[in-house]
């Protein structure tokens, strides 16, 4: 029924080691920083690109993610803030602040009815 936890950063715990041979996840075993996903953006109207462009990026776009200060944001090659990830990727934070890098590309996006995008994303 609900979730559990704020979404905040502080919900997650701090990795030990980046080793990513799935020995270091936590108590599952399970490491998710070396885990590829795909992913709905959200508040992509807010973002630099948007704002900018009046536009989405096309299909196939290269893309990286970075912690902006307060959430993770998709970036274009241009350093261009295209959109958020949803909360349920704040792990992710820690595992950057740890030296992973994460890339990809937009696998599809939309103007209409409301702005969106669909990222592929994976450890690099």
């Amino acid at each position: 029924m609900g979730s559990t936890g704020s979404g905040s950063f502080t919900d997650y715990s701090k990795r030990k080691s980046t080793i990513l041979d799935g020995t270091n996840g936590g108590t599952s075993g399970n490491d998710d920083c070396g885990k590829a996903f795909t992913t709905n953006l959200e508040d992509i109207s807010r973002c630099f690109y948007f704002i900018n462009k009046h536009k989405v990026p096309s299909v196939d776009t290269e893309v990286s993610v970075f912690f902006n200060g307060v959430r993770l944001s998709i970036e274009s090659k241009l350093g261009e803030e295209i959109g958020y990830l949803p909360t349920k990727y704040n792990y992710l934070k820690n595992c950057i602040a740890d030296g992973i890098v994460y890339k990809g590309s937009i696998r599809s996006s939309s103007l209409t009815p409301i702005p969106s995008i669909i990222v592929d994303i994976t450890p690099v």
